[in-house]
Protein backbone atom coordinates (compact mmCIF):
# COMPACT_ATOMS: atom_id res chain seq x y z
CA UNK A 1 0.00 0.00 0.00
CA UNK A 2 3.01 2.24 0.98
CA UNK A 3 3.83 2.11 -2.81
CA UNK A 4 0.82 3.42 -4.04
CA UNK A 5 -0.12 6.34 -1.68
CA UNK A 6 3.95 7.46 -1.33
CA UNK A 7 2.87 9.77 -4.74
CA UNK A 8 0.43 11.47 -2.66
CA UNK A 9 2.40 12.01 0.18
CA UNK A 10 5.61 13.34 -2.00
CA UNK A 11 3.51 16.25 -3.25
CA UNK A 12 4.15 19.68 -1.40
CA UNK A 13 1.94 21.13 1.24
CA UNK A 14 -1.16 22.03 0.76
CA UNK A 15 -2.55 25.07 -1.82
CA UNK A 16 -5.35 26.14 0.14
CA UNK A 17 -7.04 24.18 3.00
CA UNK A 18 -9.72 21.08 1.65
CA UNK A 19 -13.15 21.64 2.49
CA UNK A 20 -15.04 18.91 4.47
CA UNK A 21 -16.48 17.70 1.42
CA UNK A 22 -13.19 16.88 -0.10
CA UNK A 23 -12.02 15.41 2.11
CA UNK A 24 -13.39 11.56 1.58
CA UNK A 25 -11.60 11.70 -1.58
CA UNK A 26 -8.16 13.04 -0.56
CA UNK A 27 -8.25 10.39 1.89
CA UNK A 28 -9.53 7.50 0.17
CA UNK A 29 -6.84 8.71 -2.50
CA UNK A 30 -4.08 8.63 0.35
CA UNK A 31 -5.55 4.50 1.37
CA UNK A 32 -6.86 6.13 4.49
CA UNK A 33 -9.85 3.10 5.54
CA UNK A 34 -13.72 4.78 5.35
CA UNK A 35 -13.72 3.12 9.19
CA UNK A 36 -11.19 5.52 10.00
CA UNK A 37 -12.54 7.80 12.35
CA UNK A 38 -14.16 4.56 14.99
CA UNK A 39 -10.71 3.04 14.55
CA UNK A 40 -9.05 6.07 15.73
CA UNK A 41 -11.16 6.08 18.63
CA UNK A 42 -10.75 2.83 19.79
CA UNK A 43 -6.98 3.48 19.10
CA UNK A 44 -6.19 6.50 21.13
CA UNK A 45 -8.79 6.94 23.87
CA UNK A 46 -7.01 5.20 26.71
CA UNK A 47 -3.15 6.35 25.59
CA UNK A 48 -1.18 8.57 27.67
CA UNK A 49 2.09 10.82 26.99
CA UNK A 50 4.07 8.47 28.39
CA UNK A 51 2.90 5.74 25.70
CA UNK A 52 3.46 8.63 22.82
CA UNK A 53 6.78 9.49 24.19
CA UNK A 54 7.58 5.90 24.11
CA UNK A 55 5.86 3.90 20.58
CA UNK A 56 6.02 7.62 18.35
CA UNK A 57 7.09 10.57 19.04
CA UNK A 58 10.38 10.71 22.29
CA UNK A 59 9.96 14.85 22.16
CA UNK A 60 6.06 14.89 22.26
CA UNK A 61 4.93 17.94 24.86
CA UNK A 62 1.97 17.98 27.41
CA UNK A 63 0.26 19.88 24.87
CA UNK A 64 0.08 16.95 22.07
CA UNK A 65 -2.95 17.78 20.48
CA UNK A 66 -4.81 14.19 20.57
CA UNK A 67 -7.72 13.59 22.17
CA UNK A 68 -8.56 10.91 24.82
CA UNK A 69 -11.31 9.40 26.96
CA UNK A 70 -10.91 10.34 30.82
CA UNK A 71 -9.86 7.74 32.72
CA UNK A 72 -12.23 9.08 35.72
CA UNK A 73 -15.13 7.85 34.98
CA UNK A 74 -16.87 10.40 38.00
CA UNK A 75 -15.98 13.16 35.75
CA UNK A 76 -18.49 14.76 33.28
CA UNK A 77 -15.63 16.01 31.25
CA UNK A 78 -15.63 12.61 28.75
CA UNK A 79 -12.70 13.66 26.62
CA UNK A 80 -9.44 15.15 27.33
CA UNK A 81 -8.04 17.38 24.64
CA UNK A 82 -4.32 15.91 25.09
CA UNK A 83 -3.41 12.62 26.30
CA UNK A 84 -1.99 13.07 30.01
CA UNK A 85 0.84 12.19 31.57
CA UNK A 86 0.03 8.82 33.53
CA UNK A 87 2.47 9.09 36.07
CA UNK A 88 4.87 6.00 34.60
CA UNK A 89 7.63 5.06 36.95
CA UNK A 90 10.76 5.43 35.88
CA UNK A 91 12.38 3.40 37.78
CA UNK A 92 10.82 0.40 36.18
CA UNK A 93 13.00 -0.02 33.01
CA UNK A 94 10.21 -1.81 30.48
CA UNK A 95 7.08 0.09 29.33
CA UNK A 96 5.54 -3.46 30.60
CA UNK A 97 6.20 -2.93 34.06
CA UNK A 98 5.44 0.76 33.70
CA UNK A 99 1.91 0.01 32.74
CA UNK A 100 1.46 -3.13 34.97
CA UNK A 101 2.28 -0.36 37.73
CA UNK A 102 -0.49 2.39 36.75
CA UNK A 103 -3.28 -0.26 36.72
CA UNK A 104 -1.61 -1.71 39.98
CA UNK A 105 -1.99 1.94 41.73
CA UNK A 106 -5.38 2.26 40.54
CA UNK A 107 -6.71 -0.83 41.25
CA UNK A 108 -8.85 -0.22 44.84
CA UNK A 109 -10.44 3.01 42.50
CA UNK A 110 -13.68 1.65 41.27
CA UNK A 111 -14.45 4.81 39.35
CA UNK A 112 -11.28 4.84 37.18
CA UNK A 113 -10.84 2.97 34.21
CA UNK A 114 -13.97 0.92 32.70
CA UNK A 115 -16.81 0.62 34.39
CA UNK A 116 -16.85 -3.04 35.80
CA UNK A 117 -13.79 -4.47 35.12
CA UNK A 118 -11.41 -6.24 37.46
CA UNK A 119 -8.11 -5.63 37.58
CA UNK A 120 -7.14 -8.68 35.33
CA UNK A 121 -9.44 -7.25 33.11
CA UNK A 122 -7.52 -3.88 33.04
CA UNK A 123 -4.37 -5.58 32.89
CA UNK A 124 -5.35 -7.27 29.58
CA UNK A 125 -6.98 -3.71 28.52
CA UNK A 126 -3.89 -1.76 28.75
CA UNK A 127 -1.58 -4.95 27.55
CA UNK A 128 -4.26 -5.33 24.32
CA UNK A 129 -4.14 -1.27 23.97
CA UNK A 130 0.20 -1.68 23.68
CA UNK A 131 0.42 -4.11 21.13
CA UNK A 132 -1.59 -2.04 18.85
CA UNK A 133 0.26 0.52 19.14
CA UNK A 134 3.62 -1.78 18.80
CA UNK A 135 2.32 -2.86 15.61
CA UNK A 136 1.71 0.99 14.61
CA UNK A 137 5.12 2.11 15.76
CA UNK A 138 6.48 0.25 12.54
CA UNK A 139 3.93 2.16 9.88
CA UNK A 140 4.89 5.02 11.89
CA UNK A 141 8.43 5.35 11.00
CA UNK A 142 7.11 4.83 7.26
CA UNK A 143 4.30 7.53 7.40
CA UNK A 144 7.14 9.93 8.80
CA UNK A 145 9.30 9.54 5.52
CA UNK A 146 6.50 9.73 2.90
CA UNK A 147 4.26 12.11 4.39
CA UNK A 148 4.16 16.29 3.86
CA UNK A 149 2.57 17.11 7.81
CA UNK A 150 1.38 20.55 5.48
CA UNK A 151 -0.52 17.93 2.86
CA UNK A 152 -3.92 18.17 2.91
CA UNK A 153 -3.97 14.75 3.42
CA UNK A 154 -3.22 16.13 7.37
CA UNK A 155 -5.64 18.57 7.17
CA UNK A 156 -8.78 16.56 6.65
CA UNK A 157 -6.53 13.74 9.34
CA UNK A 158 -6.36 16.92 12.08
CA UNK A 159 -10.05 18.27 11.03
CA UNK A 160 -11.51 16.30 14.09
CA UNK A 161 -14.62 18.31 14.85
CA UNK A 162 -15.39 17.06 11.14
CA UNK A 163 -14.19 13.96 10.37
CA UNK A 164 -15.95 12.63 13.68
CA UNK A 165 -13.33 10.99 15.20
CA UNK A 166 -14.49 13.54 18.30
CA UNK A 167 -17.92 12.64 18.06
CA UNK A 168 -16.77 8.68 18.23
CA UNK A 169 -14.46 9.53 21.25
CA UNK A 170 -17.57 10.94 22.67
CA UNK A 171 -19.70 7.65 21.84
CA UNK A 172 -16.87 5.60 23.07
CA UNK A 173 -16.60 6.98 25.99
CA UNK A 174 -20.02 6.24 26.82
CA UNK A 175 -19.67 2.92 26.17
CA UNK A 176 -16.70 2.16 28.78
CA UNK A 177 -19.00 4.32 31.23
CA UNK A 178 -22.27 2.91 30.76
CA UNK A 179 -21.20 -0.49 28.98
CA UNK A 180 -24.06 -1.97 26.41
CA UNK A 181 -25.85 1.65 25.68
CA UNK A 182 -25.62 1.14 22.15
CA UNK A 183 -26.90 -3.00 22.44
CA UNK A 184 -30.37 -1.94 21.89
CA UNK A 185 -31.15 -3.96 25.75
CA UNK A 186 -33.77 -2.14 27.34
CA UNK A 187 -33.08 -4.10 30.39
CA UNK A 188 -29.79 -2.23 30.53
CA UNK A 189 -30.14 1.46 28.63
CA UNK A 190 -32.90 1.81 31.03
CA UNK A 191 -31.34 0.83 33.98
CA UNK A 192 -28.41 3.63 32.83
CA UNK A 193 -31.26 6.31 32.32
CA UNK A 194 -33.03 5.92 35.56
CA UNK A 195 -29.63 5.63 37.56
CA UNK A 196 -27.78 8.83 36.30
CA UNK A 197 -31.13 10.62 36.49
CA UNK A 198 -31.11 9.56 40.28
CA UNK A 199 -27.28 10.30 40.95
CA UNK A 200 -27.93 13.94 39.22
CA UNK A 201 -30.61 14.77 41.96
CA UNK A 202 -28.79 12.31 44.74
CA UNK A 203 -25.54 10.99 44.79
CA UNK A 204 -22.33 10.57 43.36
CA UNK A 205 -21.78 7.79 40.59
CA UNK A 206 -19.65 4.95 42.40
CA UNK A 207 -18.91 2.93 39.28
CA UNK A 208 -21.28 0.37 40.35
CA UNK A 209 -23.56 -0.28 38.05
CA UNK A 210 -25.33 -4.14 38.90
CA UNK A 211 -25.58 -5.85 35.83
CA UNK A 212 -21.45 -7.39 35.68
CA UNK A 213 -20.93 -6.36 32.12
CA UNK A 214 -18.31 -4.44 31.20
CA UNK A 215 -17.68 -2.77 27.37
CA UNK A 216 -16.70 -4.98 24.83
CA UNK A 217 -13.41 -3.69 23.49
CA UNK A 218 -12.71 -6.24 21.38
CA UNK A 219 -12.70 -4.55 17.63
CA UNK A 220 -15.67 -5.37 15.77
CA UNK A 221 -16.57 -3.75 11.88
CA UNK A 222 -20.13 -2.37 12.38
CA UNK A 223 -21.62 0.22 10.03
CA UNK A 224 -20.96 4.23 10.44
CA UNK A 225 -23.00 5.89 12.83
CA UNK A 226 -24.89 8.84 12.35
CA UNK A 227 -24.25 11.57 14.41
CA UNK A 228 -26.81 14.66 12.97
CA UNK A 229 -28.95 15.88 15.69
CA UNK A 230 -25.76 15.01 18.45
CA UNK A 231 -23.99 17.78 20.60
CA UNK A 232 -21.45 16.03 22.46
CA UNK A 233 -21.40 19.26 24.58
CA UNK A 234 -24.52 18.30 26.32
CA UNK A 235 -24.49 16.86 30.10
CA UNK A 236 -24.86 12.27 30.33
CA UNK A 237 -28.11 12.62 31.56
CA UNK A 238 -29.15 14.91 28.47
CA UNK A 239 -27.78 12.26 26.03
CA UNK A 240 -28.44 8.99 27.03
CA UNK A 241 -32.22 8.60 25.95
CA UNK A 242 -30.58 9.76 22.43
CA UNK A 243 -27.65 7.29 22.53
CA UNK A 244 -29.32 4.15 23.57
CA UNK A 245 -32.51 4.69 20.91
CA UNK A 246 -30.60 6.07 17.81
CA UNK A 247 -27.10 5.14 17.87
CA UNK A 248 -28.06 0.94 18.39
CA UNK A 249 -24.79 -0.85 16.94
CA UNK A 250 -25.89 -4.27 18.96
CA UNK A 251 -22.19 -3.58 20.71
CA UNK A 252 -22.98 -5.74 23.46
CA UNK A 253 -21.54 -6.26 26.71
CA UNK A 254 -18.25 -8.94 28.34
CA UNK A 255 -20.03 -10.67 30.75
CA UNK A 256 -17.49 -12.98 31.65
CA UNK A 257 -14.49 -11.50 33.36
CA UNK A 258 -10.56 -13.05 33.57
CA UNK A 259 -11.18 -14.61 36.68
CA UNK A 260 -10.43 -18.06 35.79
CA UNK A 261 -8.36 -20.10 32.83
CA UNK A 262 -11.89 -21.04 31.52
CA UNK A 263 -13.00 -16.99 31.10
CA UNK A 264 -9.11 -16.24 30.12
CA UNK A 265 -9.71 -18.00 26.25
CA UNK A 266 -12.94 -15.65 25.85
CA UNK A 267 -10.88 -12.66 26.27
CA UNK A 268 -7.32 -14.03 24.96
CA UNK A 269 -9.43 -14.69 21.17
CA UNK A 270 -10.81 -11.25 21.73
CA UNK A 271 -7.51 -9.27 21.69
CA UNK A 272 -5.80 -11.39 19.42
CA UNK A 273 -7.97 -10.34 16.76
CA UNK A 274 -6.72 -6.81 17.07
CA UNK A 275 -7.37 -4.32 14.21
CA UNK A 276 -7.27 -5.11 10.67
CA UNK A 277 -3.55 -4.22 9.01
CA UNK A 278 -5.66 -0.98 7.48
CA UNK A 279 -6.48 0.14 11.25
CA UNK A 280 -2.74 0.81 11.89
CA UNK A 281 -1.88 2.51 9.41
CA UNK A 282 -5.01 4.46 9.71
CA UNK A 283 -3.69 5.18 13.62
CA UNK A 284 0.00 5.98 12.03
CA UNK A 285 -1.15 8.99 9.79
CA UNK A 286 -2.98 10.33 11.96
CA UNK A 287 -0.72 10.50 15.10
CA UNK A 288 1.99 11.85 12.48
CA UNK A 289 -0.18 14.63 11.20
CA UNK A 290 -1.27 15.08 14.59
CA UNK A 291 2.01 15.42 16.56
CA UNK A 292 3.82 17.21 13.82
Amino acid sequence: MLTTISVVFLIGGAMTAPTTGECPNILDAAGVSQMFAPMIAHSIHSLTLEDIRYFFEEDATEENGIPTVNMDLNSDRRVLPDAPLAGYDDDFSTIGMKTFDVVMRNMNRTWWGITNFNTLDKLTHAFHMAEIWDKTAEQYKLVKQLLDPESEVCECITDIDNNDVLNYLNLLAFKIKYPGITSGNKTITDQYIVSRAKRSAAYNFGGGYKFGGGYNFGWKRSGLANFDGFDFNLSDIELLKDIAEKLVDEDGVITEHVDSAEHWQTWREMVKEGMDESGYYDLAVFLFCMLN
